[in-house]
């Protein structure tokens, strides 16, 4: 039984990721929904890229678009996790109100931080956002011309230029054992 939240037997954790854009978010994720899968535990994924391109692809990237981003995300994480489900999101979400609100929303929450330098981020590029931001084409990348508040309180923080992405996804996975979550 869930005593902490709500009293229900199976309530799933919700796993935020956060840090600025090509720092191995969704790496991590995807790393730690396989082993979740290979436990048998019901997982989903919700990589913020993904679910704005399927939900909402005109929704931009300004302040208010990105705190409808995060409640969208926070509100199907909170819908999902209910049901036992382990809920992945991937997401910059570089505001700490943002992160706070999917806290609040989702009592079995687990946030990491993903720490990577801005310089490896922008060798690393896999979209080519620091690539378009250097021609001029974009300004509104967070942690570079938009602000990044890293979370004041994280359950887990990796490091990206130390850690390999497995090993960044073992240390989620044991908080998440650890928390009693998993």
């Amino acid at each position: 039984m869930c005593e902490k939240c709500c009293g229900e037997r199976n309530h799933g954790a919700v796993i935020w990721i956060t840090g600025i854009p090509a720092s191995g978010k969704s790496t991590i994720a995807s790393l730690v929904q396989a082993r979740l899968a290979e436990m048998g535990l019901p997982v989903e994924n919700l990589d913020a890229d993904l679910v704005r391109a399927n939900l909402s692809p005109n929704l931009g990237y300004t302040e208010e678009a990105r705190d409808e981003n995060t409640k969208r995300l926070a509100w199907m994480a909170q819908m999902l996790s209910k049901y036992g489900v382990t809920v992945l999101v991937a997401a910059v979400s570089p505001l700490q109100k943002y992160r706070d609100r999917a806290r609040e929303w989702c009592p079995h929450f687990i946030e990491v931080m993903v720490e990577c330098p801005l310089e490896v981020c922008k060798q690393r590029d896999p979209k080519g956002l620091y690539a378009r931001a250097e021609r001029g084409e974009i300004s509104d990348i967070a942690g570079w011309h938009m602000p990044f508040e890293a979370p004041e309180k994280p359950e887990v923080h990796v490091n990206t230029t130390e850690l390999s992405a497995e090993e960044a996804a073992e240390q989620v996975l044991a908080a998440g054992k650890q928390l009693g979550y998993i």
